[in-house]
């Protein structure tokens, strides 16, 4: 979660703001990181992984969507 945290710190992406103060945000990613490189074999930072958790937090839904700003 220290990783994870200091990586959203050093982001400088609006939603990384948020999420270095959510432990629940911050263990989720950790944990699906180990997953992804234990399940999958396929190397990938986790400064990557967490981008892409950035990018794309509007299709995981959840905790993950809920700081998004609502169009309109």
């Amino acid at each position: 979660m220290k990783e994870v945290e200091h990586v959203l710190a050093s982001s400088g992406h609006p939603l990384a703001d948020k999420w270095v103060h959510n432990d629940l945000i911050k263990r989720s990613i950790a944990v699906s990181y180990d997953y992804w490189l234990e399940d999958t074999g396929i190397p990938m930072a986790l400064e990557e992984f967490v981008q892409q958790y950035l990018e794309h937090a509007a299709y995981l839904g959840g905790i993950f969507s809920a700081d998004l700003e609502e169009p309109g």
